[in-house]
């Protein structure tokens, strides 16, 4: 039985439930052999709405990343805060520091963490016990909640240039039907990320909300802890990315076909703000699927999913912690030395 240290830290909109439908933490322990009494989850506590406490799955970031901390006040917060995990591992003979793995905007809350090299205004203070961290489709650099998607697709150069033929009329009606859905089925998707993000019956990921805020990319958080210096010494980081692509076959001139590739990230978290950490120099591991779109072909508005299977991608973000192959990177970069 390995004892290693491990606390996970689930999405924004997510909850601690979420590692049972991820699957990932029972991975750890039967498959990886870890100590199932060293493997903790990290809750983002509760908020009172009237009287009634409502996990607080949206909040603010900064607020949350307390909770890391030694903080004797938190109810049940020695279950899962680092200074207590590597005090609990020293006494079964583990290591004394701390691995985390953190998914989507649980991610900024541990770089936060990180970052608190003295206390900040809510006492939260980094105290080094922190080996490892591992991040799965973390917004480092900030990600679009309203439409990524689509305006990833329309940011492109190649994108850009086949509108522009639409609007001089030099494009048929056909590939124009084509292209429009084509945007439709992106956004469909987008959507059912945000839906599927957060767990609570009834509700859904809130684009006003303040950790949403706090994950666009020109949010005063972000901007912050992508500072260089941000790091502390001896942390580690392994970033694990999805990248969805687009093989778009485009109608040229004279009946000729030209196809272009089109990088979409997880459709939520872009390939480069998943992966780039200042100071950091992370391992990254990208889960990679690539999709063929004939827009000579044409295709019907009424079912604009049709090329991208009709579901999300395994690369997807919120499907990127069902992999098994993500469930494999994690436990070799967890047990690495």
């Amino acid at each position: 039985m390995r004892r290693l240290p491990v606390v996970l830290v689930h999405d924004l909109g997510g909850s601690p439930a979420d590692w049972d439908l991820w699957g990932l933490e029972s991975y750890l322990v039967n498959e990886g052999g870890l100590d199932p009494r060293l493997v903790r989850r990290f809750e983002f506590g509760h908020r009172r709405e009237g009287r009634i406490p409502q996990y607080d799955a949206q909040g603010n970031l900064i607020e949350i990343a307390h909770r890391l901390a030694d903080d004797p006040t938190i109810p049940d917060g020695d279950a899962f805060q680092v200074d207590a995990l590597a005090a609990d591992s020293l006494a079964l003979g583990g290591p004394e520091k701390v691995s985390i793995v953190a998914v989507g905007a649980g991610g900024i809350a541990v770089r936060y963490y990180l970052s608190c090299k003295t206390p900040d205004r809510w006492g939260t203070h980094y105290s080094g016990r922190v080996d490892k961290i591992v991040l799965v489709g973390v917004p480092n650099r900030g990600a679009n909640f309203r439409a990524y998607a689509v305006e990833t697709l329309r940011g492109q150069r190649a994108w850009r240039w086949l509108r522009r033929l639409c609007r001089l009329g030099i494009v048929g009606s056909r590939t124009r039907n084509a292209m429009a859905a084509l945007e439709e089925g992106l956004d469909a998707l987008h959507q059912q990320i945000l839906s599927e993000m957060c767990r609570e019956p009834g509700h859904a990921i809130s684009l006003k909300g303040i950790g949403t805020l706090q994950c666009t990319p020109s949010s005063f958080l972000l901007r912050w802890l992508n500072r260089y210096g941000r790091v502390p010494d001896g942390v580690r980081f392994c970033c694990i990315s999805g990248d969805i692509a687009l093989r778009v076959c485009m109608p040229v001139l004279g009946g000729a076909r030209r196809w272009l590739r089109l990088s979409l990230g997880d459709l939520l978290v872009s390939l480069r703000s998943a992966t780039t950490i200042p100071d950091a120099h992370p391992k990254v591991l990208t889960l990679r699927e690539t999709c063929a779109v004939d827009l000579s072909a044409g295709q019907e508005p009424a079912d604009p999913l049709r090329w991208l299977g009709g579901d999300l991608p395994h690369a997807a973000h919120t499907r990127l912690m069902q992999s098994a192959r993500v469930h494999r990177a994690v436990l070799d970069m967890l047990c690495e030395e």
